[in-house]
């Protein structure tokens, strides 16, 4: 697993590299779509484990929410960044680039979506002030990590990842 772990962050010239070796006989174009759909997958469960775990949260209790937040947000974050290492095969873990990167992918509302639970996160995580609707922020942040969990897996499927 540490061989996995070393490869999760996947940068562009590492991924050209991979190709390059695919080209001089090295490795075969499957092996190297094998490697990275297992990246992939791994993200995504990575996310789904997020989004299970805020749902596991109690949203009656205030102390909660803002981790129901950043959980949440971190789930849409760790979707995107499967779906766009598949796509550019290469991984992208900048905050305020993936919005931006998943809106050429997905389209503008799911890039926007995890722009604006980016910014709520931040202000949940580092604020001492919470916002003043944070229980509806909690339920929300539920329903759109949901709905952009969602589209990435069909995006994935699309594109021939089997889930």
């Amino acid at each position: 697993m540490q061989q996995m772990d070393d490869l999760q962050r996947l940068t562009a010239s590492q991924g050209v590299l991979l190709y390059r070796l695919v080209d001089l006989g090295y490795l075969t174009r499957a092996q190297v779509d094998e490697l990275i759909t297992r990246l992939v997958r791994a993200r995504l469960i990575k996310a789904q484990e997020y989004l299970a775990f805020a749902g596991q949260l109690d949203a009656s209790a205030t102390l909660n929410l803002p981790h129901i937040v950043s959980r949440c947000y971190y789930a849409m974050y760790h979707a995107a960044r499967a779906v766009v290492l598949h796509v550019r095969r290469a991984d992208l873990d900048d905050h305020e680039r993936l919005p931006a990167t998943l809106v050429q992918i997905l389209g503008r509302p799911y890039g926007d979506l995890l722009g604006r639970w980016r910014e709520a996160r931040n202000q949940v995580d580092y604020s001492p002030y919470p916002p003043v609707d944070l229980r509806q922020q909690a339920l929300a942040a539920v329903s759109d990590a949901e709905l952009l969990l969602t589209a990435c897996r069909e995006g994935l499927r699309n594109r021939g990842v089997s889930l």
